[in-house]
């Protein structure tokens, strides 16, 4: 952007020159300088150089940063946009001659102050060396948020119902069938004892699987008494309380309780976290401290999703005496907006102080996963971007990007995962993109063509025809880092689409509203008018009424399917390809990952630990090696106070 293009008409004349290289490298936006221009006056403020710093804070939230630190701001900016090969966007800035002056500068403006004042920005201390700038509203959400953490974490009496913990070890034995389970005993055994409970491990350690066995002795112990026990599920998307449902239903009839214990469970319907809490399209809720959720025991899922605001709106609505339960895997992708919640949990539990702090025993890491078990290669990349040091990190570059040359222990297949190369100058070659359609042609669409070459049956037999081929659609998926281009997601579902569509046409079913049989489809927003979730997967097929979207869906524990008309459809895109991001809580038999081609600062190791742990079988990664190291030596890195304010 030019600066001069657009004038700011701004109280300080010379902010917007003095800014004007922080607007051309796109690191400031206007809208940043007029906030800080429009309240300076106020507070005697007047130099130009401090508005900038200042202005700095107010862009940090729309990068995910709480707040900002003004002496490694060159190194935050470097992760926040992307710089091109050998071209770094932060040498283009007029940057302060001595970062440590600027900071004591701006800090010395009457526009800053402490926790207690009331300026429109406060400095918080992060570590002996380091401070972040931040607005004063973004810190009334840190500080809101630890306060209600801590509060319950530090409550004197256990929530209801109480569980008898002279009881407490024969049930946890019995609910697990007698099988040891350390991690799984000891998370019933802190959300017994207290109001809340987080619990971290990776897809497949089992949290979902304890969270069952948790409720069921929550229910058992509340009994008949009446009112009946009041269990609230969520997750921060549709899709994510879709798959939250399926992983409760999922060997409900092991469980050795009750007939009435296993109905109560079925019957449980997770929400989002949104419709949970009442939020409005003006940002107003419908719960809140003042008006708490009517639950006893509250379920959220996907935690590393929700971000600051939203997880202290939850926190602030939990009813005294009720538990809070809070699952999630911190290494995975952090929220769309602003903070990293759960990493600051677990990272407040790690501090030097933390041993025996409330919080910090109420935190449970399941280690293990059960997703893996038969693809130990998947598992190992998965552990070794976990550890992330450098030995770790250059085997699964090795192992991704040179399958069969590292010996996995227990791996009976050199095919588990596939390297497809490097893309060309940001071009996928036609033979890649033959290769990341072959799963779905040799999956789903020949399913679907033996079905077109007689679709006269489809009238008798399609509910559970139509259950096959959605259940071999949601087998496999391409993942990408971007939306857009060659190697985004519209590139790549342009170019599967080619692919497939010639398969399926030609058998006297032609497009109907622009639609086409086999077409898959991703709903991306929620529309309770007709029951579709954002994230909700489904296919194009022939029903007696003629083409309609068909979905899956399950009745009493049942799989099943459901057909919505064409023309009631809400926003949706294609779903042969879709963002890692959105692909979060999803599971697939395998995953082809496509890397963006470019530097990016969107290719993280968070991203490539989320995209290769949604396979729970086979993995494709098509992306060139130094482009892959790149990304993995790259953590996701977002200023954020709250696990000093969490840490004792």
């Amino acid at each position: 952007m030019n600066a001069a293009a657009l004038p700011l008409h701004l109280l300080h004349s010379d902010l917007a020159a003095r800014a004007t290289s922080w607007l051309d490298a796109g690191v400031l936006d206007p809208a940043d300088l007029c906030v800080v221009d429009s309240v300076a006056a106020r507070f005697g403020e007047h130099d130009a150089l401090t508005l900038i710093g200042l202005a700095c804070a107010v862009r940090a939230p729309r990068v995910g940063h709480i707040g900002v630190d003004l002496v490694r701001i060159a190194h935050q900016i470097a992760h926040d946009v992307p710089t091109g090969a050998g071209n770094a966007v932060p040498a283009a800035i007029a940057w302060p001659a001595d970062p440590v002056a600027w900071q004591a500068q701006v800090f010395a403006s009457g526009l800053v102050g402490t926790a207690t004042g009331h300026a429109p920005f406060v400095r918080q201390q992060v570590a002996p060396d380091s401070h972040l700038l931040m607005t004063r509203r973004l810190w009334c959400e840190q500080e809101r948020l630890a306060r209600a953490l801590l509060t319950m974490a530090g409550a004197a009496t256990p929530a209801v119902p109480a569980l008898q913990p002279d009881l407490l070890p024969a049930n946890i034995a019995r609910l697990f069938g007698g099988v040891a389970d350390q991690d799984g005993a000891l998370a019933l055994t802190v959300a017994a004892a207290g109001p809340l409970t987080v619990i971290t491990g990776g897809p497949g350690s089992g949290k979902t699987y304890n969270i069952k066995r948790l409720l069921a002795l929550l229910l058992e112990a509340h009994g008949s008494t009446q009112p009946a026990l009041r269990i609230e599920l969520a997750a921060p998307t549709g899709k994510g309380a879709v798959r939250m449902a399926e992983a409760m239903a999922e060997q409900l009839e092991e469980l050795p309780v009750a007939d009435a214990v296993r109905q109560r469970l079925r019957a449980l319907m997770p929400r989002t976290l949104h419709k949970l809490l009442g939020v409005r399209p003006d940002g107003q809720v419908g719960h809140d401290a003042a008006r708490p959720l009517a639950a006893d025991v509250i379920v959220v899922d996907e935690v590393s999703m929700v971000d600051l605001a939203l997880m202290r709106r939850l926190v602030e609505a939990v009813p005294a005496g009720a538990r809070l339960v809070l699952l999630g895997d911190p290494q995975q992708l952090a929220s769309v907006e602003v903070g990293t919640v759960l990493a600051d949990l677990v990272a407040s539990a790690r501090s030097v102080h933390a041993p025996g702090s409330a919080l910090a025993e109420r935190i449970v890491r399941f280690s293990g996963s059960k997703r893996f078990q038969d693809a130990p290669t998947i598992a190992r990349i998965a552990d070794d971007l976990r550890v992330a040091d450098a030995a770790s990190l250059q085997r699964a570059t090795t192992l991704l990007t040179q399958p069969g040359v590292v010996a996995v222990p227990g791996e009976t297949d050199p095919k588990r995962v596939q390297w497809l190369g490097a893309s060309t100058a940001g071009q996928p070659s036609d033979a890649q993109l033959d290769a990341l359609a072959a799963p779905y042609l040799d999956g789903y669409v020949r399913l679907l063509r033996t079905a077109l070459a007689g679709h006269g049956g489809w009238e008798r037999e399609h509910p559970g025809l139509h259950r096959c081929l959605v259940d071999a659609f949601a087998a496999y998926r391409v993942l990408a880092v971007h939306r857009r281009g060659p190697l985004g997601v519209a590139g790549l579902e342009r170019e599967l689409t080619r692919r497939i569509r010639s398969q399926v046409e030609g058998h006297g079913l032609g497009p109907q509203l622009g639609f086409w049989v086999g077409q898959p489809l991703l709903i991306v927003e929620n529309a309770y008018d007709v029951g579709l979730m954002n994230g909700d997967v489904g296919l194009v097929l022939p029903t007696p009424q003629g083409l309609a979207a068909v979905f899956p869906t399950a009745t009493a524990g049942v799989p099943s399917v459901r057909a919505v008309g064409l023309a009631r459809l809400p926003t949706h895109s294609g779903a042969l390809a879709m963002t890692v991001h959105k692909s979060q809580g999803s599971q697939f038999q395998r995953v082809a990952l496509v890397l963006a081609g470019r530097d990016s600062p969107l290719q993280t190791r968070e991203l490539v630990y989320t995209a290769i742990t949604r396979a729970r079988e086979r993995l494709d990664l098509l992306g060139g090696v130094d482009e892959l190291a790149a990304a993995l030596a790259r953590p996701i890195v977002r200023a954020s106070g709250l696990a000093n304010l969490l840490a004792p």
